[in-house]
């Protein structure tokens, strides 16, 4: 009879990769828009408040590079997730 740990890396945990990466990828994209709302509240500095600060001046094209290098962020983020997800799922064959 095989331990619990086995069992557990062997059958549930493999099965349960689709899911946690589903997360992990809901988790990334959610992080930067925290981070993002989180700044426009408190921060002084940050993209958050200089696309606040930006809009305050009327500085659009500012406004505009500033989402634009969040939006590039994110989908880096997002991309290492799915990158992981394929490197991990070729490795337990799933």
């Amino acid at each position: 009879m095989a331990p619990k740990w086995r069992g557990f890396l062997l059958v549930r945990f493999p099965f349960a990769l689709p899911f946690i990466f589903s997360g992990l990828k809901i988790a990334v994209t959610m992080a930067i828009i925290g981070v993002v709302i989180g700044e426009f509240i408190t921060a002084q500095i940050g993209l958050g408040y200089i696309i606040k600060f930006a809009a305050s001046a009327m500085d659009m094209s500012l406004v505009f590079a500033a989402a634009t290098l969040l939006c590039v962020i994110g989908l880096v983020l997002y991309g290492a997730v799915v990158l992981a997800e394929r490197l991990v799922m070729a490795r337990y064959g799933t």
